[in-house]
């Protein structure tokens, strides 16, 4: 059988969310699987890769792992990324690095509920080399740059995908030169695009990305939205890291119950997230303000012949109008969510009975 592969790229600070997306990933694989995990490895310590390599003995000798060293300079002259880092550029390498036919790639901001084998063993459509969801907020390329889509020729109403979940075919995306490709347009582009590796993806692939389901890629906010705590998803922390400094929700209790369960707690003293809370309180307090102030803009502006602009305030307006309205609703509902989440229980290690 034919192992299912897996790769994540990661360096020290994100190493927590790296440890709880393997911990999560192989908790939800078919037993039956074998895997072979590949984790980029730009800059985790040594005592780290320890925690991580006893993490994946609890699954047996299902599991392969090992570490790929790789050196986030390359993308030196794109645009930093989070952290003002060029890590999550380094996912551009994995053609190049790796001689695998295909893998399935996964940020370190998620916990995955599904089973992966399901997603490995999708045959992509055909013409297509790789498999996305669509992203739940940017959901074009003119979202992304306008300026790029008409100087690629490319319609600006095309779906943009997120690439924090992908299926991809290595063996296509060598063929395609997709790495040099990717550093040119960085390089070449660098100012105008606005979501680092996700613009290389989606500029340079449009045409050849299947869509996937959502429940392969759920934002964090739309599970904060949901009525329940259904779990069948892979769950991406698109606002803010969890580890880090995340942002108040059952999203945020979950990836903290799943932290204990797997053996690596959040550290809730760090500063960064004692600034989160502070930065929530502000949050709520300005939404009423920020209700009103879009509200006074979007008239301004299409009293001022602008309508674009007027439409987006408007939206703006109603967003924050309806945040403040439901305001009470909400937190009784995440108060009844987060007690049901900390009463669950997270099993790690059933790969054991297979090995």
């Amino acid at each position: 059988m034919e192992p299912v592969v897996l790769a994540l790229a990661s360096d020290e600070r994100y190493f927590p969310g790296l440890y709880c997306a393997v911990a999560s990933a192989l908790s939800h694989l078919d037993v039956t699987s074998k895997v072979d995990l590949k984790v980029l490895d730009g800059g985790i310590s040594g005592t780290s890769r320890d925690t991580l390599s006893k993490l994946v003995n609890r699954f047996g000798e299902s599991v392969r792992l090992e570490f790929v060293t790789v050196d986030p300079s390359v993308f030196g002259k794109a645009t930093p990324g989070p952290g003002q880092s060029h890590m999550a550029y380094c996912r551009i390498l994995l053609p190049h690095l790796l001689d695998v036919p295909r893998l399935i790639y996964l940020d370190c901001d998620v916990l995955v509920f599904r089973d992966l084998s399901e997603l490995f063993d999708l045959e992509l459509s055909h013409g297509k080399i790789l498999a996305a969801v669509p992203d739940s907020e940017t959901l074009t390329l003119s979202c992304d740059s306008q300026a790029v889509a008409d100087a690629m020729n490319l319609p600006a109403d095309r779906l943009y995908f997120n690439s924090g979940v992908m299926l991809l075919n290595l063996y296509e995306l060598r063929k395609q030169n997709f790495t040099n490709q990717s550093l040119e347009f960085l390089k070449n582009w660098r100012g105008y695009y606005r979501f680092h590796d996700q613009s290389a993806f989606n500029f340079l692939l449009q045409g050849w990305i299947d869509e996937l389901p959502e429940y392969w890629n759920r934002a964090s906010w739309r599970f904060d939205q949901q009525q329940n705590n259904d779990l069948d998803c892979v769950l991406h922390y698109t606002s803010s890291a969890p580890w880090l400094g995340g942002t108040r929700g059952p999203a945020q209790v979950l990836f903290e119950r799943f932290a204990v369960d797997a053996g690596l707690p959040v550290n809730r003293q760090i500063a960064a997230l004692k600034k989160s809370r502070r930065q929530q309180l502000f949050r709520n307090a300005l939404a009423p303000f920020r209700a009103l102030g879009f509200r006074l803009l979007s008239l301004f502006y299409k009293i001022a012949g602008q309508k674009e602009k007027g439409a987006a305030y408007q939206k703006a307006a109603r967003h924050w109008l309806h945040y403040v309205l439901n305001a009470s609703r909400r937190r009784r509902l995440h108060h009844r969510r987060a007690e049901q989440i900390q009463n669950m229980k997270f099993k790690l290690g059933v790969f054991e009975s297979a090995a």
